[in-house]
């Protein structure tokens, strides 16, 4: 009973703050086709249907050297501004704005000719025809009431003006779009978006209680997530109300894999608390990566194309091929399908196969969370220990960068290299020397079946860690629970050789490969100088602005680096394959960054490096949490800055990627 109570107060408390927060005054404006002073534009997607593409194009001929490309910004001429032209039928969604008068403006003129475009908008039952003159910008303001929930629909109708060599549905040519609340006094919230709101919060609520033990804590997050919810309303309310319907449905998805989960570890004893946390971890990584995917304002350049990858290997094109860019030394060049296999099952169930390649690749990152945790049990580092590396794999930056640009093949090859690297750290060929040798070719062959930039990774990762293994070799350390340099050269040739055989022999791929040996033009630049690869990498390992992408999190790369050294001194047979692996990450590091040398374009080895960073970091948060309640507070703190950071950038990747 003091549980339910407690959970209706704070539903109670939570709904009296989303109040307050509708009484925020709301004022926003988008400039239709983009902001010349801010150069960005299409922030209006998300509530607009039936406009065409924004003009001039992101990218077109410079006027003063047609042969060079420019910036949209850069080619407008004085006092000229940006456009989109509407469709016969536009439509305008501002949902759950809130209850209240509001003030809408739109500016825009008419199509060519001598008469002036007759347009007619409707609001509700209310129709506006109005004149828009060919060769003037008029700026029209209407007054108008919110509907009952909450929302502002405007539809625009306009008789399609037929231009010559163009086959588009032309309206009329639009600039501007704002809204402004109007007048004072308590105002209605939008309910229907308090109520997707409320579903949310109750469902992680249940499923929080269903995978922990601590009523304290689930309360807590309740209320978190609530705080978190008013600020959103107060601060962004359309980006925040837009996002709601999709957001209960994923944490309805999520309550459905923690009562799945809840029910596959009833009968693991002792065991039972500590994997449910991982189950919950590994959930929340999805629902984290999943709502940034699919927020309305999030825009993707290859998803797309990884769909259509996905929809050639169901029709038998096992062999394909992908054309590189002029940094990585142009042409066409193989194609590895082993993330497309991964995900290929998953057809039977989803028809929507850019859904299918985001959400499938978010899923199969997320397991990463639960793997970093096994690890660090394995080699008998504890359950805080695990916990915490875990948590450090919330949100990788690298992943998010990744999945917001839509490099979907390269996250996903990930979790078949991490499989080889697990397999490294838990290694023990007293029991099951056989078993592992054949597990651990099958798995580097899969591995080297990824994307191309995770196969490089992966083959840098391999020859570090056969580098370690000539060392202990030399100075005869003979580990019998630690895979050794006979067995590694014999693992390794043997799935390098099948892979040679059975994929990258194919007739298409060797005369690729022929055409590009004997092309004169096959470099991809001139490299960059060693110290500034030094200083790039080192500077966004411990949180200092890198070209090119964002630094890794404040406090990660240190942390990592002083848990790595924390591993070295330890003496522990059981740690003997998780610094192995370690080092074998660190050096394949070493070695992946060494193309910029000569080429301008290398491998992602942060998204390669990240996990091998949270494992070390795990250990010496942990490390920290056995010291004492202070030590708790310093490695809860660390996490948050962490985890904070993370979620700072993922919310810009969102907001600005393919917004300029």
């Amino acid at each position: 009973m003091k549980r339910m109570r407690d959970l209706v107060v704070a539903l109670l408390g939570i709904w009296l703050l989303w109040l307050a927060a509708y009484q925020a005054p709301l004022q926003m404006a988008w400039a239709i086709g983009g902001d010349v002073a801010s150069q960005r534009r299409m922030d209006e997607d998300a509530f607009i249907r039936g406009a065409h593409a924004s003009e001039p194009p992101t990218r077109t001929a410079c006027l003063d050297d047609p042969s060079q490309t420019c910036w949209w910004w850069e080619v407008l001429a004085p006092g000229e501004r940006p456009y989109r032209w509407t469709q016969a039928q536009t439509q305008i969604a501002l949902h759950g704005v809130g209850g209240g008068a509001y003030r809408v403006t739109l500016s825009g003129r008419g199509q060519p000719g001598t008469q002036p475009t007759l347009s007619t908008w409707q609001m509700g039952a209310v129709a506006l025809q109005v004149a828009l003159p060919a060769n003037q910008v008029r700026r029209f303001h209407i007054l108008t009431q919110a509907d009952a929930a909450g929302n502002l629909n405007l539809s625009l109708h306009t008789a399609p003006f037929i231009a010559g060599g163009d086959p588009r549905e032309l309206g009329f040519v639009w600039y501007e779009l704002g809204i402004a609340q109007l007048g004072a006094g308590p105002r209605s919230p939008a309910w229907p978006v308090l109520g997707w709101l409320s579903l949310s919060l109750i469902a992680v609520y249940a499923g929080a209680h269903l995978l922990t033990s601590s009523p304290r804590l689930n309360l807590g997050l309740l209320w978190g997530l609530g705080l978190a919810g008013g600020l959103a309303l107060a601060l962004a309310r359309l980006a925040t109300t837009t996002f709601a319907p999709t957001l209960a449905g994923i944490a309805g998805v999520a309550l459905v894999l923690a009562g799945m989960g809840w029910l596959a570890t009833r009968n693991l004893g002792n065991h039972r608390a500590f994997v449910r946390q991982v189950v919950a971890l590994s959930i929340l990584a999805l629902a984290l990566r999943s709502g940034g995917m699919l927020h309305p304002h999030a825009r993707y350049s290859d998803s797309m194309f990884h769909a259509n990858k996905l929809f050639a290997l169901s029709l038998g094109n096992v062999f394909q091929s992908a054309g590189l860019p002029s940094e990585a030394g142009g042409g066409m060049a193989p194609y590895p399908t082993g993330m497309y296999m991964l995900l290929l099952p998953g057809q039977l169930l989803v028809e929507d196969r850019l859904a299918l390649v985001q959400i499938g690749t978010a899923a199969l990152d997320s397991l990463v969370v639960a793997g970093i945790a096994l690890l660090l049990v394995a080699s008998g580092l504890g359950h805080a220990a695990a916990l915490l590396g875990a948590a450090c794999y919330l949100l990788p930056i690298p992943v998010l960068e990744s999945l917001s640009v839509g490099e979907l093949a390269n996250v996903g090859g990930q979790i078949i290299a991490f499989g080889f690297v697990a397999l490294v750290v838990v290694s023990d060929r007293r029991a099951w020397s056989q078993a592992w040798l054949i597990g651990a070719v099958g798995l580097l062959s899969a591995g080297l079946l990824a994307h191309s930039g995770v196969t490089l990774s992966l083959g840098a990762f391999t020859a570090g860690l056969w580098l370690l293994a000539l060392i202990r070799w030399i100075r005869g350390k003979r580990d019998a629970g630690l895979i050794g340099l006979p067995h590694l050269t014999l693992v390794a040739s043997g799935a390098l050789g099948l892979v040679l055989l059975i994929y990258y022999s194919a007739p298409v791929y060797l005369n690729g490969m022929l055409e590009r040996v004997g092309s004169s033009d096959t470099g991809g630049g001139g490299g960059r100088p060693l110290g500034a690869i030094i200083g790039w990498t080192l500077g966004s390992i411990v949180g200092v602005r890198a070209p090119g992408g964002h630094p890794l999190p404040p406090l990660l790369g240190v942390v990592a680096v002083a848990g790595l050294g924390w591993l070295w001194r330890q003496r522990e047979a059981q740690m003997t394959g998780l610094r192995m692996g370690l080092g074998g990450l660190w050096i394949g590091m070493v070695l992946s960054q060494a193309i910029l040398l000569v080429a301008d374009q290398g491998v992602r080895w942060a998204l390669f490096l990240y996990p091998g960073l949270c494992l070390s970091a795990g250990a010496m948060l942990g490390v920290l949490w056995q010291r004492g309640r202070m030590q708790r507070l310093v490695a809860l703190g660390t996490l948050a800055i962490i985890m904070g950071y993370g979620l700072m950038i993922w919310i810009m990747q969102v907001r600005d990627y393919l917004h300029t």
